[in-house]
């Protein structure tokens, strides 16, 4: 395979960015749907959790630049394909089977319970399943304890806490973390399997 210009990387991961996009309108314009809630999501509320939830998006930005700059082709490719289909399975689903979250008033007047209500707002309350933020950190997780394993209980710790944030925020229910989860592994042995098709 010929190698992978820097130029055709930030190709690729902008139409990665750019499907990841989508979430926004589904999240805020969709209507209806179903509240994919469960008898056990009795879980509480505690704000200062918003902390790794919000810390997601610093990682996943990093992500993207060490995918850019760091990986081998290979494993660019692996990640690649890996992400489009990720994400592309994540916003069909939101598109064509809208779910949305029962959002809990949040009391507190403290700097977290500030940070969660705007989330709230910027958020919306559709696409909860799957976790966006539980199937691209699944994503990222995955691949680097495919890549640096000596490191893999920080990886599991960090993919651990943010399912853990999307839960104690009130963001989402055990449903969309499990599915979340799911389809975040799903696409990162998707992606193995498409570089080995290829090759």
């Amino acid at each position: 395979m010929k190698n992978i210009s820097l130029l055709k990387r930030m190709g690729w991961m902008l139409l990665v960015i750019s499907i990841q996009f989508i979430y926004f309108p589904t999240s805020q314009a969709t209507s209806g749907g179903i509240a994919p809630k469960l008898p056990i999501d009795v879980i509480p509320v505690y704000p200062i959790w918003v902390v790794p939830y919000f810390l997601c998006y610093p990682l996943w930005l990093f992500g993207i630049i060490w995918a850019l700059l760091k990986l081998e082709d290979r494993d660019f490719r692996a990640f690649t394909a890996a992400a489009l289909f990720t994400l592309g399975i994540g916003n069909l689903t939101f598109f064509f089977f809208p779910t949305y979250v029962d959002l809990p008033f949040i009391t507190g007047d403290d700097f977290f319970s500030e940070i969660l209500r705007a989330i709230q707002i910027a958020g919306g309350t559709h696409a909860a399943l799957p976790s966006a933020h539980n199937f691209i950190t699944m994503l990222m997780m995955a691949s680097a304890i495919h890549l640096y394993p000596r490191r893999r209980w920080l990886w599991i710790g960090i993919l651990v806490t943010v399912a853990l944030s999307t839960l104690f925020t009130g963001q989402h229910y055990i449903l969309d973390v499990v599915a979340g989860l799911a389809l975040g592994w799903l696409g990162f042995r998707f992606g193995l399997w498409w570089v080995e098709r290829k090759n």
